[in-house]
């Protein structure tokens, strides 16, 4: 039997500023890393997601 949770989190005001600007820095990286795909016309497939195991020697 698998069980499931469930969490509410209420970030105090300078863990939203903190929040707001990670996901802004990881939206402009992952805009970027689009652009550079779609500019070699070759979207990455989910095989070449999962292996990053590969590149990181």
């Amino acid at each position: 039997m698998k069980a499931r949770y469930q969490f509410r989190f209420y970030p105090t005001d300078q863990q939203q500023q903190l929040l707001a600007q990670l996901f802004g820095c990881v939206r402009v990286v992952w805009n970027d890393a689009l652009a550079i795909c779609k500019k070699s016309d070759k979207l990455p497939s989910n095989n070449d997601l999962y292996s990053f195991g590969n590149y990181a020697s």
